[in-house]
């Protein structure tokens, strides 16, 4: 037994290097191709001109239609074959020491990237001697110690810097609501540091309240739960106002002394609510939730009985199970189905706002290669050029949602796309990878017929 599970070890060892090998040629071949991407669009207007974008200090800049290129290369959304490329380059250019050690798998793609992307905003010559530095050490480390060290290094290079970056970043704070799985959601954000030290101290304590009436449940689960109570102020407050009132005790201990009678004065409410969280709340509590859009999207059978999934847009499927127990409580306002079918072209140019909801909720995602943006907010393309005083056009076959930078390339020509039916795309890249793209059964490389 011991000498197979040698042999496993031994083949673990060397599938790793492989896997190591490859990310580090994936990373060179990155680099490569941005050194020697360019469209060349010379004869169009400047606003649909090939950009440069810059990388960073001793790195060159690099088409910003690669991106688009590589997502559909990689498989990945546009944005984050964007980060892959500036990785790339930027680890090749400002860290050759670092690079160095990729190729010759000293140290994994992964981590060189990464620690590439932690000094970007350090100049070429400090950025190099501070990974260059830390790569002597970083192999003794996990992940997340390694690169706790890396950041004290990146500090004590340049101290003013560092707290130049703090200072901004306090600026760009945010909450993200996302990753719909299983009848849950993720939640990450960035908060400033005070603020989220309050937060966590307000949802442990709503946590200790709920724990009372539902003692079967972890304490991570009862926080999940208390910060969806404060999602609801109104009923976060009747918490904590019920949680502060004291036991109840017995009515003669609530009755004023002799004295006290005899002064006039009663003694207070043993009911009454204490402090900083006195008031009172006389309106139902489900009517002060925040009021809530979505869009929930069922099927029916042939007798109009409900089957299958929930859709809910911007939040994944659920089970009709789950569905109603989680509206169990909640006032529910029906407004009008939108039957995609019925939906009437229209001859301006510009859609009406009911065409955009319609496109919107048909295509939950912009129809461009792995992207995970959502289609609302997108540009609304027409698919086949429009042409004035052609009637009809404008119509849910013939739109298309898609980002700025998409709707640059193809109006540039730099990318050409057709739509053989509602909603489905056919893109060409400016090397000639074919791809569609469909709203619900995602991206596919179209692979050409070589006998055809």
């Amino acid at each position: 037994m011991e000498d197979i599970a040698r042999t496993l070890a031994d083949q673990l060892v060397k599938a790793d290097q492989l896997a190591r090998l490859g990310e580090a040629r994936k990373v060179m071949a990155l680099a490569e191709l941005a050194s020697n991407y360019h469209l060349g669009l010379d004869d169009v207007v400047e606003v649909l001109a090939e950009k440069q974008v810059p990388v960073g200090d001793g790195a060159p800049s690099v088409s910003e239609y690669l991106c688009l290129e590589v997502a559909g290369l990689l498989g990945c959304p546009p944005s984050a074959a964007a980060g892959k490329i500036a990785d790339a380059v930027n680890l090749r250019h400002r860290h050759p020491t670092l690079y160095r050690a990729m190729i010759e798998l000293q140290i994994g793609a992964d981590r060189a990237c990464r620690a590439a992307h932690k000094c970007q905003d350090l100049p070429a010559d400090v950025a190099e001697e501070v990974t260059a530095k830390w790569l002597r050490v970083q192999h003794r480390f996990g992940w997340t110690a390694a690169f706790n060290r890396l950041e004290k290094l990146v500090i004590d290079a340049d101290p003013a810097r560092a707290a130049a970056k703090e200072r901004r970043q306090r600026k760009q704070l945010g909450v993200h609501v996302w990753g719909p799985y299983e009848g849950t959601m993720n939640l990450t954000g960035r908060l400033e540091t005070l603020d989220a030290k309050y937060l966590d101290a307000a949802v442990d304590r709503l946590a200790d309240i709920l724990e009372s009436e539902a003692p079967e449940l972890t304490k991570e689960t009862l926080r999940a739960k208390a910060l969806g109570a404060l999602a609801n102020p109104a009923y976060a407050l009747a918490l904590l106002q019920r949680a502060a009132q004291p036991s109840l005790v017995d009515a003669d201990a609530t009755a004023p002394s002799d004295a006290d009678a005899a002064a006039g004065l009663r003694r207070p409410d043993q009911h009454g609510c204490r402090g900083h969280l006195c008031g009172t709340i006389t309106t139902p509590l489900h009517k002060l939730r925040p009021q809530l859009g979505i869009a929930v999207h069922l099927d029916v059978d042939a007798l109009g009985d409900l089957e299958g999934a929930a859709r809910i847009e911007g939040a994944g499927h659920l089970t009709l199970d789950s569905l109603s127990e989680m509206l169990r409580g909640v006032e529910v306002k029906v407004q009008p189905v939108i039957d995609l079918g019925d939906v009437p072209p229209e001859d301006q140019y510009v859609p009406s706002i009911s065409m955009k909801q319609a496109v919107s909720l048909a295509a939950q995602h912009e129809l461009f290669l792995y992207s995970n943006r959502t289609s609302r907010g997108l540009d609304l393309d027409h698919t086949r050029p429009y042409r004035p005083r052609t009637r009809g056009q404008t119509r849910v076959g013939n739109l298309a949602p898609i980002s700025r930078r998409v709707h640059r390339a193809k109006t540039a020509g730099i990318w050409k796309v057709e739509q053989p039916k509602s909603l489905v795309l056919v893109w060409t890249s400016p090397l000639g990878y074919r791809y569609e793209v469909h709203p619900r059964e995602g991206t596919r490389r179209v692979v050409e017929d070589c006998a055809a």
